[in-house]
């Protein structure tokens, strides 16, 4: 399957993007790729007929947004996703390795333990996904300790590029879908204030009543599937730069 030489990235508030943003978004064009910046103006156009938004969305902060649309991107549209970051080499070559290969996708190789998903921290209200049982404490964190220990055979959650419509992105983006749904009406109820809010955010000294943790439908989610699914993601993406990008 030929994949569309393509980047999407996320700009889901109504903020002004920052010099540092700006400077990172105009560094894609070294990608070699056609660069997509998807707005809240721009955004409608690229919804699948029959695959809504969820009705939560609007109540997510930006940041979880833009985790939502990654996944439902990706799955959808495939091709490439990055953040808003400094970017210095081509990705046409990462392209090309994916096309040829029966992988389900490629990205840049996690850059240390410390980035591994705390999934043992984490804990929604029910089962983590539909159907599938909640893992303990206990078990999370054994989990937790097997993909830090192994964090090699991880990408990071900042740059890839998927095959669109597999199992995998089907998983990914059913996930993150039924986590919304399991904290969905305290989602409502506690729609985001701030653009970096999360469950353990303090606003005016108090605790937020929004539900999400940081990485609960980003890293939490992608990390162990791609642990599970690891002999089929390839690595070799240039990573983005994590210094001076916003």
């Amino acid at each position: 399957m030929q994949l569309q030489r393509r980047i999407f990235t996320f700009w889901t508030g109504s903020n002004a993007m920052s010099d540092a943003r700006r400077r990172g978004l105009d560094s894609m064009a070294v990608t070699g790729c056609e660069i997509i910046l998807v707005t809240p103006e721009t955004l409608a156009p690229w919804l699948v007929p029959g695959a809504p938004l969820p009705d939560t969305y609007e109540a997510l902060s930006v940041v979880h947004r833009s985790d939502y649309l990654r996944a439902y991107f990706m799955h959808h549209h495939g091709g490439g996703y990055s953040d808003i970051k400094p970017t210095s080499q081509s990705w046409l070559p990462a392209f090309d390795v994916l096309e040829a290969s029966d992988a389900f996708g490629i990205g840049y190789r996690e850059i240390s333990p410390k980035g591994v998903a705390h999934v043992h921290r984490h804990r929604l209200a029910g089962a983590l996904r539909s159907g599938v049982r909640a893992r303990s404490w206990p078990e999370s964190y054994l989990h937790y300790r097997r993909m830090r220990w192994a964090y090699r055979s991880l990408i990071g959650n900042g740059a890839y590029i998927f095959r669109p419509g597999t199992a995998f992105t089907a998983e990914w983006l059913a996930t993150v879908t039924g986590r919304l749904e399991l904290v969905r009406e305290a989602l409502l109820a506690n729609p985001a204030r701030i653009a970096r809010e999360a469950s353990d955010s303090l606003i005016d000294g108090r605790l937020t009543g929004y539900p999400l943790p940081w990485s609960g439908i980003c890293a939490d989610v992608l990390h162990p599937l791609v642990f599970r699914h690891r002999s089929r993601i390839l690595q070799g993406l240039p990573p983005p730069g994590f210094r001076d990008y916003q």
